[in-house]
């Protein structure tokens, strides 16, 4: 009854559509899940569809993909190895004033009028490497880049013109201007590089690196920014990290795939049947369904607003941890 081919029969019925010369399963299938994985999440809050993100860390590894097209939202509580960690939604600001990325400079070679290779070890290590990097890099937004090497290449002139280069994230190194691969390699654990600039550093001149030592510890705040997730302090070992999502229902294939929640069946008809109605510009049936999708949307809210009836509300008082708002959540 609550198979997908039950929900595309019902479709057919509230749109009148009860041919395929009309519409294909194929189209209906396809207004189906664009109302099941975007429109009806966004609707209303399910709480059949909260669940928990984890991922291991690795050792000295800051930041972590997360695959955001796979979840509708993530926000606390997160926990790293079992211990609640503060979490920094998008705030880059408020991140990096709790855990500031202080770059430390130190010269590291003096130029011998060549383009190189220039060698040597970095003091302070472990080092954060360049982060979101994804070769061909094209322009600076595309990446986070912690790691500078430079040089001025006209010498003592103060406003002369001037060599330098990042790390990729990887070990590897690109032109800071052209983003053009360089010849070289840093070690972010040793500090140990090489490198060879575009041009030539003239006789004399001081080479300066540019980057930011760290403290691997077990990590203590996460900021989610975009699709990467960072880490701090970074961390020293592998730890669990589970964080809260609400994800996103899965397509329906196959003709006896059912919803995640099998009562979601009628709504999931009639949404469709809306976006069918809309896009044929039949606005006087699309008004005449309208009641009735209401109706549906007021029902499925029901287990929701049931559950959570009985639940105090939660406050800086209520479970004892002064600020652990975990119960929170924009449900409805």
């Amino acid at each position: 009854m609550t198979a997908l081919t039950n929900i595309r029969a019902k479709v057919r019925k509230l749109t009148a559509r009860n041919s395929p010369n009309d519409i294909t399963d194929d189209q209906i299938d396809e207004y189906i899940n664009t109302y099941y994985q975007y429109d009806m999440p966004e609707s209303m809050r399910f709480l059949e569809l909260r669940d928990v993100y984890s991922f291991t860390t690795v050792p000295n590894q800051e930041t972590y993909p997360f695959p955001r097209n796979n979840y509708l939202t993530i926000e606390p509580p997160a926990y790293v190895g079992g211990q609640g960690v503060g979490f920094f939604n998008n705030d880059r600001a408020a991140f990096y004033n709790t855990w500031p990325k202080t770059n430390y400079i130190q010269q590291v070679a003096t130029g011998d009028g060549t383009a190189g290779p220039y060698t040597g070890t970095l003091s302070g290590i472990p080092l954060l490497a360049s982060t979101t990097v994804a070769p061909p890099i094209q322009y600076g937004a595309d990446a986070d880049f912690n790691v500078l090497f430079s040089a001025n290449t006209t010498g003592t002139d103060p406003v002369g013109s001037a060599t330098s280069a990042y790390d990729d994230g990887a070990g590897s190194f690109v032109d800071a201007s052209t983003f053009a691969a360089l010849t070289g390699s840093i070690n972010y654990i040793t500090g140990e590089f090489e490198i060879t600039f575009t041009d030539a550093v003239p006789s004399g001149v001081a080479i300066n690196a540019s980057y930011i030592p760290y403290a691997a510890a077990q990590p203590r705040s996460l900021l989610i920014a975009q699709e990467t997730i960072y880490m701090r302090p970074v961390p020293d070992q592998a730890y669990l990290v589970d964080i809260t999502v609400e994800r996103k229902p899965t397509a329906l294939a196959a003709d006896d795939d059912t919803p995640f929640n099998n009562e979601w069946w009628q709504l999931l008809a009639f949404g469709a049947a809306a976006k069918i109605l809309e896009d044929n510009a039949d606005w006087e049936q699309r008004a005449a369904i309208q009641p009735y999708f209401e109706a549906q949307l007021l029902l499925m809210q029901r287990r929701t607003l049931n559950q959570l009836t009985p639940s105090r509300s939660s406050t800086i008082y209520s479970d004892g941890t002064m600020g652990q708002y975990s119960n929170l959540y924009p449900y409805i």
